[in-house]
């Protein structure tokens, strides 16, 4: 094998290492928060997240000397990133979680690329294709499937319950800020971009616990969710340094997997056989989604 390519293919392989340690940080993340629910509110473990995030990703922008200026057109964005994706969504995310299952909120927060999808068809004018909507069936018809967890659930179409929905809320708040994200990562470095979204989170969540008087570090878990939540945005970037974005999806796909195991092991919860299948359902819609389109070369008289 050439040197070139056995550089190519360590990187790629690297690269899918990162995608799968993202995936196994953020389910991390899920576990961490349904253990310290037995003596936090939603509140405070958002906070903690956020804090600790924050540091975590500071410490690594700095190291990587990544942190440059950035010109005042991009404050908005960032506030929105900020506010909307590092505040508002995970607040849903763990509000929901006190009411639904670890397993639930991972595989709704997996329907991400669907809706990020259809955003960047609107506000980005990115293309739509026959896959896309094979995929968004397949990805809707999961999630109906996983949030009835039963049979016979499903036959009399109670799907869902009120967490499943908040957690929802979440998923569509993250796909939201995947818009002004992807603005910003062609003006910013990756490092800068999520360090500061979790500052401002940080800044915003200050006054909050102070209001509510719920400013605590009181365990250890606080500390590794923080840390879990900045390590994996850092394993998804230097994934997508070294391979597409879409195999770098596919591989964080193993989040819902590791997820099932740890919430299993840790909190004692069971995946049904029906919610296997959806999570089949789920995988391959989103195989479909995140595989490259032919470009479509214009024809001579387009041209002209």
């Amino acid at each position: 094998m050439k040197t070139g390519d056995w550089l190519m293919t360590n990187q790629r392989v690297l690269g899918i290492l990162f995608g799968v340690s993202a995936g196994a940080m953020w389910t991390v993340e899920t576990v961490l928060g349904k253990l310290l629910f037995q003596s936090l509110t939603f509140i405070q473990i958002t906070a903690s997240e956020v804090f600790f995030a924050a540091l975590t990703t500071l410490i690594y922008g700095l190291a990587r000397r990544e942190l440059v200026k950035f010109n005042r057109k991009n404050v908005g964005r960032l506030l929105v990133l900020g506010l909307v994706g590092t505040v508002f969504a995970p607040l849903m995310y763990f509000l929901g979680l006190t009411y639904t299952f670890a397993v639930n909120a991972s595989l709704i927060a997996h329907l991400q690329p669907l809706f990020i999808a259809i955003f960047g068809f609107y506000f980005l004018n990115e293309k739509l294709h026959k896959h896309d909507l094979i995929a968004g069936i397949l990805i809707i018809f999961a999630a109906v499937i996983i949030t009835s967890r039963t049979a016979d659930n499903l036959i009399s179409f109670k799907v869902g319950n009120f967490g499943d929905l908040i957690v929802f809320f979440a998923m569509l708040s993250w796909a939201i800020v995947a818009v002004p994200g992807k603005q910003l990562t062609r003006e910013m470095s990756s490092a800068l971009i999520v360090c500061s979204r979790f500052l401002i989170a940080s800044a915003a969540f200050i006054p909050i616990l102070l209001c509510l008087n719920q400013f605590a570090v009181s365990s250890i878990y606080q500390v590794l969710l923080g840390l879990s939540v900045g390590l994996g945005y850092i394993f998804y970037y230097e994934g997508l340094k070294r391979v597409k974005a879409s195999q770098v999806a596919l591989a964080e796909l193993s989040s819902p997997f590791f997820t099932m195991v740890f919430a299993w092991y840790f909190l004692g919860e069971v995946v049904t056989p029906i919610q296997m299948i959806g999570v089949i359902l789920l995988i391959l819609g989103l195989y479909i989604l995140t595989q490259e389109r032919p470009v479509v070369e214009p024809s001579k008289s387009e041209k002209a």
